[in-house]
């Protein structure tokens, strides 16, 4: 590691500190802890500004926003677009990126070993929060090189663009199932030539039934489990933002649907392996042999978080949920749906399965890389065999 220089971390990354106070008339991105998922190193949403009322931090463009607040979740994210984000995130750029290079100055603050060492540097023991005035100060070692430091963050990020590239993909083949669910279930589209009657739904073809959601699903209650109670395993834990870590147990056989029952009311996700829904959520138990497929279009397309109260923790009472009346078309058609939206939900079984892998690729070369233990020219070859 003869071209590899210490530096202290102060003087390569610059912490910024334009504040912003949110106005009821303009309407700008923002990015709170809430909105970056735990160790995936990417956005779960993105929020707006004039629904926030605190002050704010800017940000810009390629920045390096490290969730400061208990840094052990590893909230760290290089957005795309400028914008404004809480104050309990850090805001940093390349002091002189054409000596440091962005990209790998983000791989670097996301590592695990940056991650240990800004828990190590936290202050409070309810709400530890990093230090900035200890991190600047941290001594590590880097390529003297920006154009290896360029290599470095390339590699890496092209792991990312295809996790992004598949999660763009389900985004879509999400869309495609639910336009196939309206257009059987709402429009009745393969159903106009057949007998219509009257219901509380308003004209549904004859043979098919009302029912209230309670009649065919339980929405039962997910159960706490601390992080320091979560043990290493490949199981994944839902909270109400989607995957919030791992554990080595699972409280449900998948394939299940999670319902965000605090924090994100009403998001409807559907999970495909064994899991375990946190005491955020609700996950779905069918009755009646009732088709999950179905189920879970239906609760999409319900708009549950309407259903939430507006307490200062928004939440959704499921008996609020069960007296919600859905249609029950008979079993032959659910089976024809079932047949036809199952091969878009292969495909997105699929592309979960490549990010879980390519995911743990990048998190097994990103320490590698960042320390010189490989070389650049294998990892590259490496990440090409695995895209």
């Amino acid at each position: 590691m003869s071209n590899w220089i210490k530096v202290k971390l102060g003087d390569i990354v610059e912490l910024k500190r334009e504040s912003y106070q949110p106005k009821p008339d303009e309407v700008l991105p923002y990015i709170g802890l809430e909105h970056i998922g735990q160790g995936t190193l990417r956005l779960i949403s993105v929020g707006k500004s004039n629904e926030v009322t605190s002050t704010k931090s800017y940000f810009s463009k390629g920045d390096i926003l490290f969730g400061k607040l208990r840094p052990y979740f590893r909230k760290v994210v290089r957005p795309k677009f400028n914008g404004v984000c809480s104050t309990d995130i850090l805001v940093l750029t390349s002091k002189n990126p054409r000596k440091f290079n962005q990209t790998f100055l983000f791989y670097l603050m996301a590592s695990q070993e940056m991650i240990d060492l800004a828990t190590a540097s936290s202050s409070g023991t309810k709400m530890p929060r990093a230090d900035w005035k200890v991190l600047q100060n941290l001594e590590i070692s880097i390529p003297e090189d920006v154009n290896e430091q360029e290599r470095i963050g390339k590699i890496l990020e092209t792991i990312d663009d295809k996790i992004d590239i598949n999660i763009r993909m389900n985004k879509t083949l999400e869309e495609m199932a639910m336009t196939l669910y309206k257009h059987w279930f709402v429009d009745f589209g393969p159903f106009q030539d057949g007998e219509f009657v009257e219901s509380e739904l308003g004209m549904i073809p004859k043979g098919w039934d009302v029912r209230e959601v309670g009649e065919v699903i339980d929405l039962a209650y997910g159960k706490a489990l601390k992080q320091s109670d979560r043990k290493e395993g490949d199981i994944p834990v839902y909270g109400s933002s989607g995957i919030v870590g791992y554990h080595n147990e699972s409280l449900v056989s998948g394939p299940g649907v999670v319902v965000g029952r605090k924090g994100n009311v009403g998001t409807v996700m559907w999970v495909d392996e064994d899991f375990y829904p946190i005491d955020t959520t609700f996950y779905v138990v069918t009755k009646k042999g009732i088709n999950l497929f179905y189920v879970y279009m239906v609760l999409k397309n319900k708009n549950l978080s309407s259903l939430g109260s507006d307490s200062a923790v928004p939440g959704i009472n499921r008996n609020i949920v069960y007296k919600q009346k859905i249609l029950i078309p008979p079993e032959h058609v659910l089976s024809r749906f079932e047949h036809y939206i199952s091969d878009f939900f292969k495909k997105i079984t699929f592309n979960i399965g490549e990010n879980k892998h390519l995911q743990s690729v990048r998190d097994y070369l990103l320490p590698r890389l960042l320390s010189g233990e490989i070389d650049v020219s294998q990892a590259e070859k490496q990440v090409e065999e695995v895209l």
